[in-house]
Formats: C-alpha cells, structure tokens, sequence
C-alpha cells in the first residue's frame, strides 16, 4: 500500500473525532484555559478554533457575571463534579448576546496520585426542549383561565399567539440545524476522501453506513460489496475472531475500541493496521454508532519483528564467548597449582580471543548506533595502507591458525584515513572469509594500486554468494540465506560500506555459489 500523501497529522485526525455531536472541550488552570474543543462545542460558543488556548473569558467575555467561571475554578481547586440541566446561559452567536440552554458537567480528571490534571467540559444544547416546556405551561394556564374567566377567548388568542412565535422560532433552529448537519456531513466526507486512512462508519443497529474510497483502491473490493459483507472477513484468521470478541463487548458497552491486525491488500499482500473505533453520539445523548479508522502500520510493525529478531541474536551471539570465557577461567581456578605454562598460554589466549570478539561487537553496536544518529566521526590521519593490512593479518593469523592467510602488497603509497575504522573494515572482511571458507583453505590478501586509488582484495575459497544477494549484503541487518549456520548480525558488510563510502571509495564483492568469494574496497591515494 502506497503512501503518496503521507500520514494524518495529529490535528486532522482530531478533525475526523470531532463530528462527533457530544460537545466537549478540555481546560485547565483557575482561569479554565481551553486546551481543546471539538467543532460541537466551538459551533455552541459560536467561536472557531482561534480560542484554543485562552482562558475561558477572554475567549468567551459574555460569561462575565454568569455562573459558569466560578464552577470551572470550585471543579479545579476542589476535584467535584458540577452540572446542570436545562440551564440558561447567554452566549454571543454572530455579534448578537442570546439565551441558550444546557445539560452541563464539569468533570474534573485526575492522575493516579487525584491531582486534578484537566477539566472535562461536556454539553447538550437543550434549548428547543426548554423552549417547549413554556409552551406547554401555557396551554395549561389558558386551560385553566378558560374555566374561571369570562376572558377565554381574549386568553386563548394570547396563547395562540405566543405558541405560535415559539413553534417560529423552533421551526427556525429546526431548519438551522438541519442546514449545519448538511454542511457536517459534506466536511467529513471531503475529509475523509483526502485522506491516506480507511474511513467505515456504522450505524446504531451495527450496520454499514459509508466507506471511503481508500477501502476500494486498498483491498481491491467494490464499494457494493463493502457496505453489503463489510470488512472484517478481510482480517487474518489469527486476529479474527480477536477482532470480532473485542469489537462486540465494546459496542455493547459503547466503549472505544482499538486493535492492531493484519488484513490483505489488492495483490493479496498481508498489511499490518492500527484501528481506532470511537463512538458516536447525537447532540441529545442517543448513541449513533461508530467511526473506524484504520492506520497502515506495516513499516513499524517490521521494525518491531527485526529489532526482536536482532536482540534474540544479540543475547546468543554474546553467550556464547561468555561461556567460552567463563569456561577457560574454571580450567585455570581448577588447576591452578598444577598447571603449566603452556597451557596457561593457551588459555589465557583463548580467553583474550573471546575477549576481542565481544569487545568488536560492542564496537560495531555503537558504529551502528552512532550511523543512525549522524554522529560518526572519523579522525583522519596519513598511514601506509599496507603496513595497517599486514598488522592486522598477523593479529588474525594468531588467532585463528584453522585457515592460511597470505598477504602480498605491490606498493607502499599512503592513505589519508581514520586508522581504526580501516581497520576495522580489513577485520570484517577477513572475518568473514574465516567464517564462511572450509578449514584448512586458503585466504588472500591483496593491495596495490589502481586508477581510483588504492585497492584492497580479499579472496577466499568458501562458499560463494548468490548472484541475487550480492547487492543485499551490504544492507543493514541482511544476512545470506545460504548459511543460516552461520552466526553473526548483519551489520559488519553495512558498516564497511558506510565506512568506505564515507572515505570517498567503493566496496563491492565478486563471486559464483560454491567457486569462493572476493572482496573488494578502493581508497583515495594520500597527496600530501
């Protein structure tokens, strides 16, 4: 799945959340600062998004007086919960001071320690029914004057009348409403439309109401057959019926829901995705169902599977000379009044070979680390390329008497260089070739000069490379399938790439399965 557009940002994902009709805002401080507001809540302050932010009477001056600021501090300071049901408030909507009513709570938020962190403003404009409710008292009082006074129909025209402005006047914001909700819907659809997320909203009773078009480009399936099967057939069957328990127990509580699963794209390619399912409510309360937004997480959901894989490698890789170490350090306790100097020699030098074993990996962990973050140096420095390589292939040979190493130089030029990163490179590749090459066979080492610079040549007679992983292993944590026995991570052929390419040369590898490997790396030659 492409992402042409890039992700959501936190703030349009918020827009998505906030066609929900339950007006709710969040403040904090004394002075009921508004952290946040969805577009209900601005929309009943007649305000727009400019107010986050300030404290509620600079954003709303026409509380001043009213009772409202002063609930807001009592729920801050003191941690209780104030509400209200049908009460007036007079609000400024399009420069005019008009009277509104609410069911209101103040709901303070605590942390774990019941300090109150935030304010949860939540409200329902109840206005039509207040308006009605005198209506109905009217009726009653006309009623009631039409038994006992000779008046009736004066009184009743009176009632009329006054009925009559009040159903005006409901018809009115009837007609308001309904104009608002149109141009709501019209909103979240062009949202919902311009977005790299799948958008699915369902109804009350659970049904399909409105999938956006990313479902049909992402999963190959026609909008009819969406709205009529839905999606969750699509999830993979180790996170189905997960999905299907999780999402009934939360749309039985009216809950939110979230889950991370797997659900295959239009090639049939299985694609990780992060679902968020709030629910909806009407401006009266009444649930309205669910919106569900689902996030392709498979890039992070990869790097979560190699960085467990890599610390699985980690944990064995550096066992293993521990336990060697661990081992040779008994045999010495054990015998230590009987035994001789060469077999101390040797198990002194077995142990100092682990040593530099895990003493290199820690050294190429933090190459690695140091790459990622941009903070890898490199202290230059003039030496003679073919003193370093015959230094370290002596130290190599030492420790590693299973393999004959020879190394032949036709020049004796100068390099300009970080010494220990070259040389960690030259160890790498000799390394390697130890590894991979049978025992006893012969590994060579060459260095001359070239038009591009200096060149350095590793040859050994092991098992070759594949003609399709030639490139790939120079990639981070790549590691040949032809030698799954093999131990190592994946990044020692990485890190020599950077360090060359960094050094202004080339590093490449030749090579036919079973024939043997070799190994290339060219450096400027020094000028000064």
């Amino acid at each position: 799945m492409g992402h042409s557009y890039g992700l959501m940002s936190s703030e349009e994902l918020l827009k998505v959340y906030n066609f929900s009709k339950m007006a709710n805002s969040v403040h904090r401080g004394e002075d009921a600062v508004i952290e946040s507001a969805n577009e209900a809540m601005l929309k009943i302050w007649g305000k727009d998004s400019s107010v986050i932010g300030k404290p509620l009477l600079e954003a709303l001056p026409e509380l001043q007086g009213q009772p409202y600021p002063d609930m807001f501090r009592k729920a801050w300071l003191e941690g209780h919960t104030c509400s209200g049901h049908g009460s007036p408030a007079e609000l400024e909507i399009e420069g005019k001071i008009s009277t509104y009513y609410f069911d209101f709570e103040y709901q303070p938020v605590k942390n774990s320690e019941g300090k109150v962190i935030a304010v949860l403003n939540t409200a329902i404009d109840v206005t039509e029914r207040v308006l009605k409710e005198p209506a109905i008292a009217i009726a009653e009082k006309t009623n009631l004057s039409l038994q006992k006074s000779k008046h009736t129909i004066t009184a009743l025209e009176e009632a009329r009348r006054e009925l009559h402005e009040l159903n005006a006047e409901l018809e009115e914001r009837v007609e308001q409403r309904v104009i608002e909700l149109a141009e709501s819907e019209e909103r979240f659809q062009i949202m919902a439309e311009g977005t790299e997320l799948l958008i699915a909203v369902g109804d009350e009773e659970n049904k399909r109401v409105y999938f956006n078009r990313r479902w049909e480009a992402v999963t190959g399936k026609k909008m009819k057959e969406l709205l009529e099967k839905g999606w969750v057939d699509l999830i993979h069957p180790e996170e189905k019926q997960q999905f299907i328990s999780r999402y009934q127990e939360s749309f039985k509580k009216r809950t939110v829901f979230n889950m991370e699963f797997r659900m295959p794209d239009s090639t049939g390619e299985y694609r990780w995705y992060l679902c968020q399912c709030p629910p909806r409510f009407r401006s009266d309360g009444s649930f309205a169902g669910y919106i569900a937004s689902c996030l392709d997480i498979t890039m992070r959901k990869n790097e979560e599977i190699r960085k467990n894989e890599f610390i699985g490698m980690i944990s064995h890789e550096l066992r293993t000379p521990l336990t060697s170490l661990n081992g040779f350090i008994q045999i010495m306790k054990s015998r230590l009044n009987s035994i001789d100097r060469d077999n101390l020699e040797m198990a002194l030098n077995k142990s100092q070979i682990q040593i530099n074993k895990m003493s290199k990996m820690v050294a190429g962990f933090l190459d690695i680390s140091r790459l990622e973050s941009g903070a890898l140096e490199l202290h230059l420095e003039s030496f003679q390329l073919a003193e370093l390589l015959k230094e370290v292939i002596e130290e190599l040979s030492f420790m590693h008497s299973t393999h004959k190493i020879t190394f032949k130089s036709t020049c004796s030029l100068k390099v300009y260089a970080d010494r220990n990163k070259i040389s960690a490179v030259v160890y790498n590749l000799v390394g390697n070739a130890i590894k991979y090459a049978p025992l006893g066979s012969d590994i060579k080492i060459l260095c001359r000069k070239e038009q591009a610079g200096l060149l350095v040549r590793v040859t050994d007679q092991g098992i070759g490379i594949e003609k399709q992983e030639k490139e790939k292993i120079f990639e981070q944590y790549y590691r040949s399938k032809g030698s799954p026995t093999v131990s190592g991570f994946g990044i020692g052929l990485f890190l020599c790439r950077e360090i060359i390419t960094k050094h202004e040369g080339s590093i490449w590898a030749e090579s036919k399965k079973n024939r043997g490997s070799e190994f290339f790396f060219t450096l400027p030659e020094y000028a000064g």
